[in-house]
């Protein structure tokens, strides 16, 4: 996409199930020698042996919580001589075997008010607190902002859940809440938990926990952007953690790169027009569109779904393109498509696989007729309407007018603004400085913005 002539993009890290939107300089290659930053469990917290690992059978245990209390836990899986273990709030935590009991007591997941309570009893003090039938919000936002953030997610997650019934994938309630963690600034989400720079937003496998902040860099820049990228954040972010938790994808599971990222995409569009607001299962994904823009002008679709399906980093633009993938196979190889993912959603926790058997795996499913591939992805973005997210944003028109000479600016940013009235007005004369009328008009298109700034110059 395009902000005030830079480039910018989105791409993604989901490793062990923690995932991270970064915000980018990207070009138009897929795949770049720099990768998205990978991450782990252990960076997490989970420290778990390197050693052979198990399926934790269903049993449960009795264990030791960090507030030293005696609880139930359900074994996700055994590593050498270690379970990791799910507490009552949905941590999860490695012990050692000889400090759990196995038993036959029920596993009794925490209530949100008893979260909320450990949470904002320490790490997250003076932080509000919000309950729905799902999720539980701690949020220290704007009130827009928590709002917009849970409309998404309240009407995404049922719509969601139905969607994956209908197509035959076995899905269950999630055991514990849903918990979002959501900062005011970057300085306060930085100082939770150092991640890599230009993550805004991830989903921790470990806590189970969205984790967002609300004023990014972008917001100086193009503010009405900044907002609908945060929200398309949120929604991406909010179905990693749907898909954890009803039994699509295993919790520290590995799944290829593509279907990893390509299907939160594929489920969680958001609108960029002035009602932010989910839009629903495999509708266009504007965001993902405007970022394939420039692909498809120079016809380079040719050669997109081999590296895309075969790769194990990504760069923003190669995100967009698991997108299409994702767009393309389930629209256009429905029944094959969906054959596929539930063959990785029996992936178990920390299962691996080479890209030998990822390779095998798409072909099973898809064949190996890239070329064909190709043609079909491009018909199918061709046909698919879209909102542009940048044309379509707010826009500022800033007017200045000395005596009857008249000088305006079009812009997204306000930032931009104070620097053009600055360098504007520093060049006149201390009269005519006391003599300069600024107004500034907001309009919801580059071109409404355009069209009266040239009706106000020529007037």
């Amino acid at each position: 996409m395009h902000v005030c002539r830079n480039r910018t993009g989105i791409r993604w890290l989901s490793v062990c199930g923690v995932s991270a939107m970064v915000l980018l300089a990207s070009s138009a290659r897929l795949f770049s020698q720099d990768p998205a930053p990978q991450a782990g469990p252990q960076d997490f917290g989970l420290k778990v042996p390197d050693a052979p690992h198990k399926p934790g059978a269903d049993r449960r245990v009795l264990v030791k919580n960090p507030a030293n209390e005696l609880v139930v836990g359900n074994v996700l899986v055994e590593v050498g001589d270690h379970f990791v273990v799910m507490l009552p709030n949905g941590r999860l935590t490695s012990v050692p075997q000889q400090e759990a009991t196995v038993t036959d007591r029920k596993f009794e997941p925490a209530t949100m008010k008893q979260i909320a309570a450990d949470l904002t009893a320490s790490t997250f003090a003076g932080f509000k607190t919000r309950e729905t039938k799902r999720y539980l919000y701690v949020y220290n936002t704007s009130e827009p902002f928590f709002k917009a953030t849970s409309r998404i997610l309240e009407t995404m997650y049922p719509a969601l859940y139905a969607y994956c019934r209908r197509q035959k994938i076995p899905v269950h309630d999630p055991e514990t809440p849903l918990v979002m963690i959501m900062f005011r600034t970057q300085a306060e989400f930085d100082k939770y938990r150092q991640m890599p720079e230009g993550v805004v937003a991830y989903y921790d496998g470990v806590t189970n926990h969205v984790v967002m902040y609300e004023q990014s860099e972008l917001l100086e820049i193009a503010p009405d952007l900044a907002f609908k990228q945060a929200i398309s954040t949120i929604a991406h972010e909010g179905v990693h953690q749907v898909l954890h938790n009803i039994g699509v994808q295993q919790r520290l599971s590995h799944w290829p790169m593509w279907i990893s990222e390509g299907l939160p995409e594929y489920f969680a569009p958001t609108s960029v027009e002035k009602n932010v607001r989910w839009k629903g299962v495999g509708l266009p994904n504007d965001l993902r569109m405007k970022e394939l823009e420039d692909y498809l002008k120079q016809d380079e679709i040719n050669g997109l779904s081999k590296p895309t399906a075969e790769a194990r980093a990504l760069t923003s633009t190669g995100y967009a393109a698991a997108w299409a993938l994702t767009h393309t196979l389930a629209q256009n190889k429905k029944d094959k498509f969906f054959g596929y993912l539930a063959a990785v959603s029996k992936r178990g926790p920390l299962d691996e696989s080479s890209p030998e058997d990822d390779a095998k795996l798409f072909a099973e499913h898809f064949g190996r007729d890239f070329g064909q591939l190709d043609k079909q992805i491009l018909r199918n973005l061709q046909k698919l309407p879209y909102v542009d997210p940048v044309l379509n944003q707010t826009h500022f028109v800033a007017m200045i007018r000395v005596g009857g000479r008249r000088s305006y600016l079009v812009t997204t940013s306000p930032r931009t603004i104070k620097q053009w009235h600055q360098e504007q007005v520093g060049r006149l004369s201390p009269a005519a400085q006391a003599n300069a009328q600024m107004t500034i008009e907001a309009f919801p298109t580059r071109a409404a913005a355009i069209a009266y700034a040239k009706g106000w110059g020529g007037g």
